[in-house]
């Protein structure tokens, strides 16, 4: 008996310290898991915007004007060849597409670390930023068009940048950005020396 006994007080001293380790390395993870987290959060907190997707385009773009709309001190004997002709503008764009995430409104909350390194990170979709056009060359068919006659360029430059948002989209800028963003935030943390596996972006879109 007292050897039975003895056993079941060594039988629990031993699941007293299993359990005791247990507990420890629970508190031990969160500390861990606190502290990158907050390593994080001070890194993310000094981007604002994370532009991780650009594309570049050229396009030609084509305009008519009725020359008798032009004004009136253009000459009658253009305005009379306006019956027969309008007067074309092609305008050849460049540009670049950018996409990317708004990190301005980040928190805690949103930054989940596993304990295999794997860091989750929830954002709204990625977006288009902006159309830079870096440059135009523009040419008329009939070259009536005077120099002060920039309604129809600029209409042309508008119609160049909505083409090259639908043709960036088309391949995937967003995919793109969202795989960049991802890399980019990986080398950013482990540069900032903060001990992680991966980065994933979870859209909330994606959260039921």
């Amino acid at each position: 008996m007292k050897r039975l006994l003895k056993y079941l007080i060594v039988i629990v001293i031993i699941l007293v310290c299993i359990y005791g380790f247990w507990v420890w390395l629970q508190y031990k993870w969160a500390t861990v898991i606190k502290s990158t987290t907050a390593s994080l959060m001070t890194e993310l907190q000094t981007i604002e915007k994370l532009e991780t997707a650009k594309k570049s385009f050229t396009k030609t773009i084509e305009g008519e004007q009725e020359l008798a709309n032009l004004l009136p001190d253009i000459g009658a004997d253009q305005i009379i060849a306006s019956a027969l002709f309008k007067d074309k503008m092609i305008l050849e764009v460049k540009g670049e597409v950018t996409a990317g995430y708004i990190l301005n409104d980040i928190s805690t909350g949103d930054i989940q670390v596993s304990r295999d390194g794997t860091v989750s990170i929830t954002l709204w979709e990625p977006q288009i930023f902006w159309v830079s056009l870096t440059g135009a060359r523009k040419s008329t068919r009939l070259g009536i068009l005077t120099p002060q006659d920039i309604t129809i360029e600029d209409k042309l430059r508008e119609k160049a940048g909505e083409l090259m948002i639908q043709d960036a989209l088309s391949e995937n800028i967003l995919h793109i950005a969202k795989s960049n963003a991802e890399n980019d935030l990986q080398t950013l943390f482990l540069n900032a020396g903060i001990q992680i596996k991966e980065v994933i972006i979870v859209s909330t879109t994606n959260i039921e």
